[in-house]
């Protein structure tokens, strides 16, 4: 369902109510009903998204889902539950303790009431050093010191954005909706622009020069505050304040300018992507390999190219198990459709291609290769085979 609306039916918010007070006691409810306003511009038709019926548990619905689909049920079904519970009530502690010239400072909390918290925490992506609970102290009280750890601090730069936090950041300055956020993260993952690096996501090369690129000669077009102008204007349109015709020939007439003087400072200039050394050494000339963009992916290229072509597998792509046809190295690859799957590295004098990692394994059924696939699932690689039609019965 495609809303960002905050609003939900009393239908919905009572038989929450008697579940909350049902099953954690009247106290988890708020003194006063808690009503969410909706953003200006958000897409209002339908409630927000939530459970169709919240005494249906993640629990009981659990052996009915899959891993992927019970995870998301018990992210809404609690986040629903949460935001009508009662809010969580804190003792907040500073100290400050005086020793010689010098000023000890330490903070602490405990938890008066769990309130929300007992059913739902926000995950955080920053690891933070959560506040410790303190013993109580008065004014003017001798403490006795047990030991001093010393440890040094430096000013780290800024953490790189992750999805939750990228997204955050779009949402906060008015740039695109809910449902575009997704394929907003998918495309330049795809395009190489970013890559992950375990949470984080990481600019590459050729993300970089591109960035550098458009700042350079279309800078009016990539301000936020233009992108967030243009999603209102965009909504009123649909409110009928504006007229569509003349807002893309005015967004036209500007872009066209800056996209011909674009072209005309481009002409006859290639733009080189800088290349990203290793380690690994061409076994033919003896030079330094570098990391190369194809269109299936990373792949080491000596930097010698045209008077040396020889090209290796990125070491991050390479698979364990070997090519179940002819022994050689399997390598990840992605499809011109973005998606993955496992080829053999001496291609094209084998061609061997899985959607699956080979286990080693025959397939008793018609004598191919049985391959594990998403979260461990082993099945033939032939799409006809007989053993396939009785898994997808089962």
């Amino acid at each position: 369902m495609r809303t960002d609306s905050l609003r939900i039916s009393e239908e919905a918010r009572a038989s929450a109510n008697k579940f909350i007070t049902s099953t954690y006691g009247k106290n988890y409810l708020p003194d006063k009903p808690r009503y969410f306003k909706t953003k200006s511009g958000a897409q209002d038709a339908h409630e927000a998204i939530r459970p169709t019926n919240v005494f249906l548990t993640p629990d009981v619905a659990k052996d009915s889902l899959t891993a992927e689909q019970y995870k998301l049920y018990k992210l809404i079904w609690e986040r629903f539950l949460a935001s009508l519970m009662a809010t969580c009530v804190q003792n907040t502690v500073a100290v400050d303790i005086a020793a010689a010239d010098y000023l000890f400072k330490a903070n602490g909390y405990s938890v008066k009431f769990d309130g929300f918290t007992v059913l739902y925490e926000e995950g955080k992506d920053d690891d933070e050093t959560d506040g410790v609970s303190l013993p109580k102290m008065s004014i003017g009280e001798i403490l006795k010191l047990k030991s001093i750890t010393p440890n040094q601090h430096f000013t780290q730069p800024p953490a790189r954005y992750t999805e939750p936090t990228l997204i955050k950041a779009l949402d906060e300055n008015g740039i695109g909706r809910p449902s575009t956020y997704a394929p907003i993260i998918s495309n330049i993952l795809q395009r190489s622009y970013i890559e992950r690096e375990k949470k984080s996501l990481k600019p590459t090369q050729l993300g970089m020069v591109v960035s550098d690129l458009i700042c350079e000669y279309f800078d009016k077009i990539v301000e936020v505050k233009f992108t967030a102008g243009l999603e209102k204007k965009l909504d009123k349109i649909a409110t009928g304040e504006l007229n569509w015709t003349d807002t893309i020939s005015d967004f036209y007439d500007d872009f066209n300018a800056l996209f011909e003087k674009a072209e005309n400072s481009l002409t006859g200039k290639r733009v080189k992507v800088p290349d990203v050394e290793t380690d690994v050494i061409c076994d033919k000339c003896g030079r330094k390999m570098v990391i190369k963009s194809g269109r299936f992916g990373k792949f080491l290229a000596c930097p010698g190219y045209p008077e040396c072509k020889n090209t290796k597998p990125a070491p991050e792509n390479e698979v364990k198990q070997p090519c179940p046809k002819c022994g050689a190295k399997l390598v990840k690859r992605v499809s011109k459709k973005g998606k993955k799957f496992y080829g053999c590295s001496n291609y094209p004098n084998c061609d061997f291609a899985s959607p699956g990692v080979p286990t080693g394994d025959v397939c008793k059924e018609c004598g191919s290769y049985i391959i594990s696939g998403i979260r461990g699932r082993k099945y033939c690689m032939n799409s006809n085979c007989p053993s396939r039609a009785k898994k997808d019965k089962e």
